[in-house]
């Protein structure tokens, strides 16, 4: 079943602009493209990479992030408490991933049981939270944003050594504050010397 969604991608994509999908391949999970985004948030200054799965050479932007499209897969819905817990939980973390990165729209493909798609649906993600709004109890994404920023604020404030051999790890649990501890030389490190020589190396 995990695979259903990197098969979906196979069908929607094709390796270029004026191709056709190959999905007769052998889904590769390590495969992906990524893009760097610099934005801000309030006070705070992004740079981030974000996984993006295809781009659509039709849309009226002619740059990215606007031609960007973010595919993701899901249950049939077949009830309107399937479309009502698909507001509540799966447009949380379809919003949230495609947000800050400014990917434009998500296509959905809803499979059966057997995991064949049956139906297309495109979300706007600037408009998610209109498709929310009289969801009872839901979350709304001023309060996800706000969150996120007291989170880089916290960071900041905690986040005092320079080194590369040090890795902040951060944790949350529901109802609890954020956690952290702070590890040197230790298994979280990512950063392998040769690459921070030679990157210091080219910037002097």
């Amino acid at each position: 079943m995990m695979y259903w969604g990197y098969k979906f991608e196979q069908y929607m994509c094709a390796d270029e602009p004026s191709g056709l999908p190959d999905p007769s391949g052998v889904v590769n999970t390590n495969e992906a493209f990524c893009t760097v985004v610099q934005t801000k948030l309030t006070d705070h200054s992004l740079l981030f990479s974000g996984e993006v799965d295809c781009r659509d050479d039709s849309s009226r932007f002619k740059a990215a992030p606007g031609y960007y499209v973010e595919l993701k897969t899901s249950a049939e819905i077949c009830t309107p408490k399937q479309r009502s817990n698909l507001h509540r939980y799966k447009l949380l973390k379809w919003w949230a991933q495609s947000f800050l990165p400014g990917v434009p729209r998500i296509i959905a493909g809803f499979r059966d049981n057997d995991g064949l798609v049956v139906s297309l649906e495109t979300f706007e993600t600037a408009k998610i939270s209109q498709l929310i709004k009289h969801e009872q109890n839901c979350w709304k994404p001023n309060v996800c944003m706000n969150l996120c920023n007291a989170f880089l604020s916290f960071v900041k404030k905690v986040v005092t050594q320079d080194d590369y051999r040090v890795v902040y790890l951060f944790s949350w649990e529901p109802y609890k504050d954020v956690s952290y501890s702070v590890h040197k030389d230790s298994e979280y490190t990512f950063l392998h010397d040769w690459y921070v020589r030679e990157m210091t190396k080219q910037g002097s």
